[in-house]
């Protein structure tokens, strides 16, 4: 589809991990979503905020894009937010809107070299997403590594691996820095260049904490990355932001 606005409805849901939910979602009119693995689309939740502005969520799509008809997303409580507590108490059957698919995170068409997929925290989502897609499945080789730190897993590390195809080599960093520890980036960038040693990869796509995934891509280039070969998703500590 072109990216635009649709009615979306609930098809299924179920409880996912400690505080969220997993989300299977159709468009109303039956019409094919249209994205590709690594997108993400935005979910007018329905709330108005104080401001007077709706609550609109970005949440990445963790099924494969061989299903265009129906999508998976998972849904995280974020303490009172409004957005992910409508989304994790809302019934199935229920409409809403969307916008998208959205994003520049994904591999392209035909790709036949190395890859490494990134991810910290929820960015996991994104990750899944890329390594299930139809052009991850062509890949000569495919590494996903997961930074999250301790009790912080909203989706199990159990739930990835099944979902994973069993060429996806993955690794779990399960006891990584908390989210703002000042050591966190260089720790990233240690485990990432670890992978990395060997030969740079063709590919490379990081998705979560932009605290993070900006220097992993410096360090990525200091090891011969080619240029333009490194995309990016911050889910949030987005530096380019707080720059405008």
């Amino acid at each position: 589809m072109a990216q635009g606005s649709a009615k979306i409805r609930i098809a299924h849901a179920e409880p996912l991990g400690q505080g969220a939910r997993l989300l299977r979602v159709e468009r109303v009119d039956g019409a094919e979503l249209g994205f590709a693995g690594g997108q993400y689309v935005i979910i007018n939740t329905g709330v108005t905020l104080p401001g007077g502005k709706l609550a609109k969520r970005a949440y990445s799509m963790l099924s494969s894009d061989a299903e265009q008809r129906a999508v998976e997303i998972a849904v995280k409580r974020v303490g009172a937010g409004p957005g992910s507590n409508v989304l994790n108490d809302i019934a199935v059957g229920a409409e809403l809107e969307w916008s998208g698919p959205w994003g520049k995170l994904r591999l392209p068409p035909g790709f036949s070299g190395r890859a490494l997929v990134v991810a910290t925290d929820t960015g996991i989502t994104a990750a899944l997403g890329i390594a299930r897609s139809a052009a991850a499945a062509g890949a000569a080789q495919l590494d996903l590594l997961w930074l999250v730190e301790p009790g912080d897993h909203f989706v199990s590390e159990r739930f990835v691996r099944e979902r994973l195809p069993a060429a996806v080599r993955l690794t779990v960093a399960g006891d990584f820095l908390p989210v703002g520890h000042p050591e966190r980036p260089a720790r990233a960038c240690a485990l990432v260049g670890d992978h990395a040693a060997a030969a740079p990869y063709d590919a490379a796509l990081c998705a979560g904490d932009g605290a993070v995934i900006y220097p992993i891509r410096d360090r990525l280039a200091s090891l011969g990355a080619p240029e333009g070969s490194v995309l990016l998703e911050s889910f949030f500590n987005n530096p380019m932001k707080k720059s405008l």
